[in-house]
């Protein structure tokens, strides 16, 4: 490149009107066009910014410097590594998302810069599908949004090597490896359409990624080439990490909406359990800003909730997964999960929905006897053993929660974290061995002993309780911890079926 300008840079500032990239951003556009010129696909550069030929020093170079995968936190930008390009490479780039809700949103994104980008999804007619191939093979569309599901129909992927695709981006790679080997079998077949669209570039984009989930990357996408790897760090300084344990998980969430910010998401295990909740959430809160969002919902549900979520300033989502790499909303708040995600990658994913602005945000995880439940359901044995370390994480108060989050990751000891005194709630020391009800029953028992039985104690609870519980749910509380041993029934004819506290815990 010429020294005395950087015509990446200039690009940006001229197309997107960016006066600064990060450094991760132009080493990835850089590496992109520089790949591009070495396999002589034409590179337009505006006013005339030219970007000297590419001339590597090493043969095998050419090849690993047109495939990266690139591992960059959540909000530092990664759309424009693919953007930019786009707009300056001669041919076509096909982005390959996981979700419509994604693919919808970049849609919507691409149109509000300029773009006119083609979105290939299930549904289309044929006349539409023509129509779109030839915006293609025109120059008409430069960006094509697509899932791995629509190009391995026939019809789609026969027309993959007719439509001068120089570039193929997989977004959220991840899944590659968390979904392929079990729902989504065709994540295991990108290597397949990266092969019969003939492009020569490749780039795989991903917020979070262990190395396990790095080499199965490396497997199904990269498998003849070698790829270059970029990580950045992927610590998200602005948002405090906690956990809470709760035997009543969705009093937890009433609670925790009341006492921070909004917007907020919370992240539940299913669909029912979404609808469940944002009911409960609806009547406890009395709450008209609250919706719930999952896979199971009609596309114009789903694009429905979407637009509201997305110009809410105080709004609530109860949702899945579904939305964990959905629209890109930059001010919310506050991320719940009620259930403990699958693996670190995905809780990081979800978790870095908050404070995507760059503003203070606070990410919750939930914990307690629901957990057994998830254990039990784990796809495969492999889950079993990332949950169990996700569960192990919420439990333990003596380590930060960054920094166990990053050696969650185990990124080779690349990642340090800046000491902060505020970062987490164990570094606060605010954080909780104990279940949040196990004190305020315990206190209730201590104060009362040999005095009632599981029936009176709820109802007692439920009136002077400061947590404002049902009798239910005081009942659900005693019960479990009756079971655990924190609480005693009395055996003796004189007062039985009364209830006293044991030993005094350590709360």
């Amino acid at each position: 490149m010429h020294d005395s300008i950087d015509p990446v840079t200039a690009a940006a500032a001229q197309l997107f009107g960016l006066s600064y990239l990060f450094p991760y951003q132009r080493l990835v556009v850089a590496n992109i066009l520089e790949a591009a010129q070495a396999a002589s696909i034409p590179v337009v550069w505006p006013d005339s910014l030219p970007m000297d030929p590419y001339k590597p020093e090493d043969p095998d170079d050419r090849e690993s410097l047109g495939r990266q995968m690139v591992i960059l936190p959540t909000g530092a930008g990664k759309s424009l590594c693919f953007q930019l390009p786009a707009l300056l490479l001669g041919g076509a780039t096909l982005v390959i998302y996981p979700i419509l809700s994604l693919m919808a949103d970049q849609e919507r994104r691409l149109q509000e810069r300029g773009f006119s980008p083609v979105l290939l999804r299930g549904g289309q007619s044929e006349e539409e599908r023509i129509r779109i191939f030839e915006q293609i093979r025109s120059g008409t569309s430069r960006f094509i949004i697509a899932n791995p599901e629509i190009l391995l129909t026939r019809h789609v992927f026969e027309q993959l090597p007719t439509l001068n695709i120089v570039h193929m981006v997989i977004d959220e790679a991840h899944c590659v490896s968390e979904w392929g080997e079990s729902f989504r079998p065709s994540y295991l077949e990108i290597g397949r359409i990266v092969q019969a669209s003939g492009s020569q570039l490749v780039t795989a984009f991903t917020a979070t990624a262990s190395a396990p989930v790095l080499e199965k990357i490396d497997s199904y996408i990269f498998a003849d080439h070698p790829a270059r790897r970029i990580i950045g760090n992927p610590d998200r300084s602005n948002i405090k990490y906690e956990s809470c344990g709760c035997i009543l998980p969705d009093l937890g969430v009433r609670d925790l909406l009341i006492t921070h910010e909004r917007p907020a998401i919370v992240f539940c295990s299913s669909r029912l359990r979404t609808e469940e909740l944002a009911q409960y959430l609806r009547d406890e809160l009395e709450e008209p800003e609250l919706r719930f969002y999952h896979a199971g919902l009609e596309r114009e549900e789903k694009t429905a909730v979407e637009k509201w979520f997305f110009e809410s300033k105080t709004g609530i989502l109860v949702a899945t997964c579904a939305y964990g790499m959905g629209v890109d909303k930059a001010d919310i708040r506050t991320v719940i999960h009620r259930d403990c995600p699958l693996s670190v990658e995905s809780y990081l994913q979800e978790s870095g929905r908050a404070g995507r602005d760059g503003k203070a945000a606070h990410a919750i995880l939930l914990w307690g006897p629901v957990d057994a439940g998830l254990l039990a359901r784990a796809p495969n044995e492999m889950d079993k053993i990332q949950l169990q370390k996700m569960l192990n994480y919420a439990r333990d108060t003596g380590t930060c929660r960054r920094e166990a989050l990053l050696s969650l990751l185990d990124y080779d000891g690349e990642n340090q974290r800046v000491p902060e005194s505020d970062c987490c709630d164990v570094c606060a020391k605010s954080a909780r061995p104990r279940l949040r009800e196990e004190a305020s029953l315990y206190a209730f028992f201590r104060k009362n002993p040999f005095r009632y039985q599981l029936s009176e104690a709820a109802q007692c609870v439920a009136q002077e309780s400061a947590l404002k519980w049902s009798v239910e749910d005081a009942k659900q509380a005693i019960k479990y911890l009756l079971n655990t041993n924190v609480l005693y029934k009395i055996r003796f004819p004189l007062w039985k079926g009364k209830i006293f506290a044991g030993k005094y815990p350590k709360l």
